[in-house]
């Protein structure tokens, strides 16, 4: 496995243990506020990473790979609500909030993310993978 999807995976479960540990500090206590502009950082910085290093190696090898380019399309579309839902969440949390909400709406994030990452890691990652061994 390549170090950059071994550093994604690193990241991915950097982003899901912070926001746990938000669930368990809770969002109005400080700690829980710091830990929120961390996950939100983390998420951030490794959706653009994996734009800069990933997406375009990928959509390279989609240019002569049909079936690549369509599982690309469908992630783009689910990554983009997923990434609007995402910074909604951390828009309103960004000064307290509800813990009972709040439980509540971070339990929702996290399926999503966690099917994400599944995702990610067991269809886009192999492929990446693929393509760079080839290489």
């Amino acid at each position: 496995m390549s170090d950059l999807i071994n550093s994604f995976k690193d990241e991915h479960v950097r982003i899901t243990d912070t926001l746990l540990e938000v669930q368990n500090v809770g969002i109005s206590s400080n700690a829980g506020q710091k830990l929120m502009q961390s996950a939100k950082g983390y998420l951030v910085a490794h959706l653009r990473k994996e734009d800069k290093e990933l997406y375009p190696v990928l959509w390279k090898a989609a240019e002569q790979d049909s079936e690549l380019k369509k599982t690309l399309e469908v992630y783009a579309k689910d990554m983009e609500k997923i990434t609007d839902s995402a910074l909604a969440f951390f828009d309103k949390y960004q000064k307290e909030g509800d813990e009972a909400e709040f439980a509540k709406d971070s339990r929702g994030l996290m399926k999503v993310l966690l099917k994400r990452i599944s995702n990610e890691e067991t269809v886009l990652y192999k492929k990446y993978n693929e393509i760079v061994s080839y290489y």
